[in-house]
């Protein structure tokens, strides 16, 4: 079996599979990810019987691992807003509602970053970790983060009208 027959005959099962639980554009690229991975290390894994079943076993794992981690992103957010939030409201109600708006409108435009592109930036940005470490957490090269990061920004940019 080639890769072209792997991705056609599992994907789009995986995909509905896994946006039972995530966002169906993070579903693929979740699944993208772990066909890939399978693919790469394909001799390693001539012992599986089923390949079906172990791709569904590993996207539901990568799904819960996703899951996880956006629980730990969102209350590693929390804190760092909580702060701001305090240091605001002690200084004035106005300065607290454009800070309750700013807020607003950085998550939501976060949130609609694509998954690889919202993923590295919320690691760069959210728990401060090097270009380095990235690539090394997501088993890509330090351009493909830097990219990611590029592109994250720049639709950042654009969805907040910074100048």
């Amino acid at each position: 079996m080639n890769f072209n027959q792997l991705y056609t005959e599992l994907f789009p099962r995986l995909v509905q599979m896994a946006s039972a639980w995530i966002a169906r554009e993070d579903a693929e690229d979740l699944v993208q990810d772990v066909l890939v991975k399978l693919w790469e290390r394909r001799d390693g894994l001539s012992f599986i019987a089923n390949i079906h079943t172990y791709a569904s076993a590993a996207v539901r794992h990568k799904c819960q691992d996703y899951l996880k981690h956006q629980a730990y992103v969102r209350e590693y957010r929390h804190g760092l807003w909580a702060n701001l939030h305090l240091a605001c409201e002690l200084e004035s109600p106005t300065r607290y509602v454009e800070y309750r708006e700013l807020h607003d409108r950085v998550e939501k435009a976060v949130n609609q970053l694509p998954h690889r592109n919202r993923l590295v930036f919320m690691l760069s940005r959210y728990e401060d970790k090097s270009n380095a470490e990235i690539a090394q957490e997501l088993g890509i090269s330090v351009n493909t983060v830097e990219c990611h990061m590029t592109k994250a920004l720049s639709r950042l940019h654009s969805y907040l009208n910074v100048s």
